[in-house]
Parts: C-alpha cells; structure tokens; sequence
C-alpha cells in the first residue's frame, strides 16, 4: 500500500504503546508470580493477572493488525535492504503479539485446566487433555515465542534508536504518541 501521510495514525500509536506497556506487564506479572510459594494466592493473583494481559494482547494485536493492513504508513527510511529488513522484524513482532497469547491458551486447555480471564470468567477446556501436547506447548510459550519475542524486541528499539540518533531521520518520531500526525 502507497502512502503519503506523514506520521502514524493516533490509533496506531496509540496501540503500538498500549501493547508495548502490556507486553511489559505480562514479563512483569510471570516474573512477579514466581516469587510466591505454588498454593499463595498471590501467586494465583499474578497468574490470572498474567492470562488477562495475554488475552488483552491477543484482542488489541488483532484489532492493530486489522487497523494495520486497513490504514496507510508513513514511508519508511534507510536503504532497500533496510526497508525489507524493517518489514520482517515488525511482521514477524506481529506474529508473536498474536502466536503467545494463542500458546498461552492452548498450553492450558491441553494442561487440561480453565483459564480465567478478567476476574470475570473462565475459559474452560475446550479440547482433550494431552500432557504431552501441554508441554510442547509451555516450551514454545515460556521458551521459544518469547525469547524470540525479546530479541525482536531489542532488534526493533535498536533501529528505532539508531534511525533517530545516528541517521537523524523521522523513523522514531513518526510513533511518539505527543507528536501530531498529518
């Protein structure tokens, strides 16, 4: 999709910053519910924290990667070579905003257990219970997605860093949410 605008739209960035703040909550809330002994019910409070903020990744990466393909870009900077790589690392980021919530999901309907999501409700198992399936699953949830997640993560603010005190270019500033767009 050609584009002529010159910054993001304000959804846009308004979601790049809410998934990026919730991506941190999540990290934060599994690191913080390893602190607690397995039956605290703290440790159970940071769990479900954790699957709430995974699901709302989950719905507001859905609604940015509808906004996404529906809403023009501003033009990106850098070389061809640049450009192409700047498209795998924000594609494969959408990927994964979407790939470990599902993960997260299906890790514990194969675990066999409910997934209660905003205090609300729960989400009940939905398929069979299969351990093994279970694991393979929490290893590409806890190990695989999100280590990948992470160096994609550095990967992107990296370029974000470099095209703004390097180059000098308006990469970073067309995605700063105090920066009117067009």
């Amino acid at each position: 999709m050609k584009s002529n605008v010159e910054s993001w739209h304000p959804l846009s960035k308004g979601l790049h910053w809410l998934i990026a703040i919730l991506i941190l909550c999540a990290w934060a809330s599994v690191e913080l519910h390893e602190l607690y002994q397995k039956g605290n019910p703290m440790r159970e409070w940071w769990e479900y924290l954790h699957f709430t903020i995974g699901f709302s990744i989950l719905l507001l990466a859905l609604l940015r990667f509808y906004w996404r393909i529906t809403h023009p870009r501003p033009k990106l900077f850098g070389g061809r070579w640049q450009r192409k790589f700047s498209l795998l690392v924000q594609g494969l980021l959408y990927l994964l905003m979407l790939a470990m919530p599902v993960t997260g999901i299906a890790m514990r309907q194969y675990a066999g257990k409910e997934t209660p999501l905003f205090w609300l409700f729960d989400l009940p198992p939905l398929v069979g219970k299969n351990t093994d399936m279970a694991e393979w699953l929490a290893f590409m949830h806890k190990d695989l997605l999100w280590n990948l997640m992470l160096a994609l993560l550095v990967v992107h603010v990296a370029g974000a860093l470099w095209h703004h005190f390097v180059v000098r270019d308006d990469t970073l500033r067309h995605m700063l949410p105090w920066i009117k767009g067009d």
